[in-house]
């Protein structure tokens, strides 16, 4: 008993843990109790990220957008050159558009914006172990254009776009460029039926009601 035990514990995804606020530290090392994931070290503020985790090789990487040094932009951009074996997972208590955007560029495994409850922290963490990149956002929409934001008032809008397959993302990030239609069936090479295809099924998955309105709302929050 005590060997299968010990087996599943050596299982568990391990979690280095990079957070400028201690409290919050705290509470996700409480949820190891939860046999989650293990975790390896909790990082000074004065450490070097990517040295710590190269040499730790921990499974997951939790870092906030506040950590000195190495937080924010300045660290996803440095994350998309060196591409560690660690898996990160980003936690922002920004809720600059901008980030998410350079999030879906970077090979990051997960993003997590301010806003998220314990449960819902606890579940994308489960999914992120499980594989699946998850994206949590909760970003005021933007006053530009009468009619949106009146269908907007008042709402947070909550991006999982875990749910969207590879191509779909593809998808996503061109309409993020303002890219039409066509533009995006001939950098992808596929039909312009197709293309709409995608777009309805993002739509569909995201619960946007009118897939006619998908290229503003991608463009008005990312």
């Amino acid at each position: 008993m005590k060997r299968n035990i010990a087996t599943t514990q050596s299982c568990l995804p391990t979690l280095t843990i990079a957070l400028s606020d201690k409290l919050k530290a705290e509470l996700i090392i409480l949820l190891e109790s939860k046999k989650m994931f293990k975790v390896k070290k909790v990082l000074a503020s004065n450490s070097n990220v990517f040295e710590d985790i190269e040499t730790l090789e921990s499974d997951y990487l939790l870092i906030d957008t506040d950590f000195p040094c190495e937080g924010g932009f300045g660290f996803l951009k440095k994350l998309s050159r060196i591409k560690p074996r660690t898996k990160v997972i980003l936690y922002s208590n920004s809720t600059n558009p901008d980030l998410l955007k350079i999030f879906l560029n970077s090979p990051a495994q997960g993003f997590i914006q301010k806003g998220c409850s314990l449960k819902e922290f606890i579940d994308h963490l489960k999914a992120i172990f499980e594989g699946r990149r998850i994206v949590y956002s909760k970003i005021e929409p933007s006053n530009e254009g009468k009619q949106f934001k009146e269908n907007c008032k008042s709402m947070e809008i909550t991006y999982d776009l875990s749910v969207l397959t590879e191509r779909e993302l593809d998808v996503w990030e061109l309409l993020s460029e303002a890219k039409m239609e066509k533009q995006i069936a001939e950098s992808l090479y596929i039909s312009l039926n197709t293309v709409k295809t995608h777009k309805s099924n993002i739509s569909k998955k995201l619960g946007i009601k009118n897939d006619r309105r998908l290229s503003t709302f991608v463009m008005q929050n990312i």
